[in-house]
């Protein structure tokens, strides 16, 4: 990891204290585990991480998942050395992370912070410094990682952070102004739900029925986020970042929050690479919340005001033979954003595996043309472009499900292709 990525003083100061070598590439991180673990210890952490990244693959098997992690990070508190340098492998992480979460709470300084699952505590000494009028206690199960943690709060001489090796349990209810958690809670555990309509996000029904079941892996996420808001003080805020990888997750994540009387004020993308977990650069919603007494916003408008675009896009000066492509949820916010009127045809579909496909042809505001492909499974895809560009657009959305037919991938169409098609180039000219 280059030595840039630790250009913030106090993060550095931080690193200084809990004694961590800053590495310079994975490769140089796995020789100095290698190097400074006995090899029964390495092979253990070997062995436990090659766990976690096999259980990952499966996402549907999200006890396996939890249990390897579990104790991957058991082993690796028990450990000194071994905690200290999975510390210092994900240096990235808190470089790319910790100056954000920081940036949301100096808005509003708390005097009582709470840091979850703090570790080898470099969070838990990060918000000491930076907040030094403020108490800051690190929570930890393992009571190894607490060990390492209370070496380096005395070295860096911080009087204002404390840490305990407790859990949820350990704190009265309102003890705390702010609550930071930096992957502390399982969410990964949330299952993956499809839409009820392609056009929007909404879970509805689908959700009610998995939070209705009692051992359903998504109470361990909701029970989390009920402890949060059960230790934040009225008007109190929470500041997550948590593995809720993709939208779909992300929603039903922002979805438990507003049942627990989070209100969800801010988010943003943040993007970190790791040496010390997947070889990748990985990007998680930094999500800021506030408690609240009264009823909380539906998550969908609530999340669609966070997502959605600043205003139609600016297509002036686009070639006519051009089109502009949106995916996600940018697709979905301008498709929702489009001129009216609108004249537009729609094409549904099933496919093999469940889904269900719209697919939208149209011209809105008489200037644009445009086609909508979205499913249940939250894919979205939109081209737009001047008028100009009709034919063309309509054809290649055309061929495109062609092919998919052609590949068994429609298993039903309303209306049949072949219809659709004959009468969308009737009716627009194309």
């Amino acid at each position: 990891m280059p030595k840039a990525e630790l250009a913030d003083e106090t993060l550095a100061a931080v690193v200084a204290a809990a004694g961590l070598e800053v590495p310079d590439s994975r490769e140089a991180w796995e020789w100095r585990l290698q190097c400074a673990l006995p090899w029964p210890v390495y092979d253990g952490y070997r062995q436990r991480r090659d766990e976690c990244f096999a259980a990952a693959k499966d996402a549907n098997d999200v006890v396996r998942v939890a249990a390897a992690e579990d104790q991957f990070f058991a082993f690796a508190g028990a450990h000194p050395n071994l905690c200290r340098l999975f510390a210092a492998g994900r240096l990235g992480y808190y470089a790319a992370v910790l100056p954000k979460v920081a940036a949301r709470l100096r808005r509003a300084p708390p005097a009582r912070i709470l840091d979850l699952g703090s570790f080898a505590g470099v969070t838990t000494l990060y918000l000491g410094a930076a907040f030094p009028n403020s108490q800051v206690v690190g929570v930890e199960r393992h009571p190894g990682a607490v060990a390492v943690a209370e070496a380096a709060r005395a070295r860096s001489g911080l009087g204002n952070v404390s840490f305990a090796c407790a859990d949820f349990t350990a704190f009265d209810d309102g003890a705390f102004d702010a609550v930071v958690s930096l992957q502390a809670m399982p969410a990964y555990l949330i299952p993956w739900l499809p839409s009820e309509r392609p056009e929007d996000y909404s879970r509805g029904a689908h959700l009610e029925a998995a939070m209705g079941l009692p051992a359903a892996p998504v109470q361990a996420v909701a029970r989390a986020v009920a402890a949060v808001r059960r230790l934040m003080a009225s008007g109190g805020r929470a500041v997550l970042h948590e593995r809720a990888a993709g939208l779909p997750r992300a929603l039903l994540f922002q979805h438990l929050l507003a049942r627990a009387g989070l209100n969800v004020t801010d988010r943003c993308w943040a993007d970190w690479y790791s040496v010390s977990q997947r070889d990748v650069v990985q990007s998680f919603p930094l999500i800021e919340a506030t408690a609240v007494d009264g009823p909380v916003p539906s998550y969908e408008p609530a999340m669609t005001a966070l997502y959605a675009l600043a205003g139609w896009p600016d297509l002036t000066g686009l070639p006519v033979s051009c089109g502009v492509t949106f995916s996600g949820f940018h697709a979905h916010a301008a498709f929702a954003a489009l001129p009216g009127p609108r004249d537009e045809m729609c094409l549904r579909a099933g496919l093999p595996d469940g889904r269900r496909l719209h697919g939208y042809f149209g011209v809105a505001g008489g200037n644009w043309a445009y086609v909508y492909r979205c499913d249940t499974h939250d894919e979205r895809m939109m081209t737009v472009g001047a008028r100009g560009i009709t034919p063309a657009l309509f054809r290649a959305g055309l061929d495109e499900l062609g092919r998919l037919s052609a590949a068994g991938q429609l298993a039903s169409c309303d209306p049949p292709l072949d219809k659709f098609r004959y009468h969308l180039g009737k009716r627009f000219k194309v």
